[in-house]
């Protein structure tokens, strides 16, 4: 049996036989969706395609029509506790503040625990020290003296780049 890649698909030759395998790429829908979602509970600039431009912390995303709901908002001088966006109506959402440097927080974790009980998983926005605490931009989800540990470093690592 020989094997031939190109692209996407994977050639198989067995006997007189040819097989082909095509590998689809992931979702591209969940894909924009997920990457959407790391949004949420962020600071975001949303440009209406009338050229007014929101900004505030997202806070629900409807996922049919992108419908999306953003607290604390401001446009032009105009401050809205809760405002409710139709998603036909969005050109462009940005994120409007500096992402966390998860990279950056994991160095600073591997000093401590060893780079192989460190391991970052930018897909999820997290880190996962010995496969058993989980920290993130919000904190460090564990319990113990390890988690206090983590916690103690995540709390030195913000105050630093805030």
């Amino acid at each position: 049996m020989t094997e031939k890649t190109v692209s996407n698909i994977i050639t198989f030759f067995y006997r007189d036989f040819e097989f082909a395998l095509i590998i689809m790429p992931a979702n591209p829908n969940r894909e924009f969706l997920l990457e959407l979602s790391g949004l949420l509970n962020k600071r975001v600039k949303i440009l209406m395609n009338n050229e007014r431009i929101y900004i505030g912390v997202l806070r629900g995303i409807q996922d049919d029509s992108l419908n999306l709901v953003l607290a604390d908002a401001d446009s032009s001088g105009e401050y809205y506790y809760r405002i409710f966006i139709t998603g036909g109506n969005i050109v462009e959402i940005t994120l409007a503040e500096e992402p966390f440097d998860l990279s950056g927080l994991a160095s600073e974790l591997s000093q401590m625990f060893q780079p192989q009980n460190v391991k970052v998983i930018e897909e999820a926005a997290i880190i996962q020290v010995f496969d058993r605490f989980t920290v993130s931009e919000e904190g460090v989800k564990g319990t113990g003296p390890i988690s206090e540990r983590i916690q103690k470093i995540f709390d030195k690592y913000k105050a630093q780049t805030e």
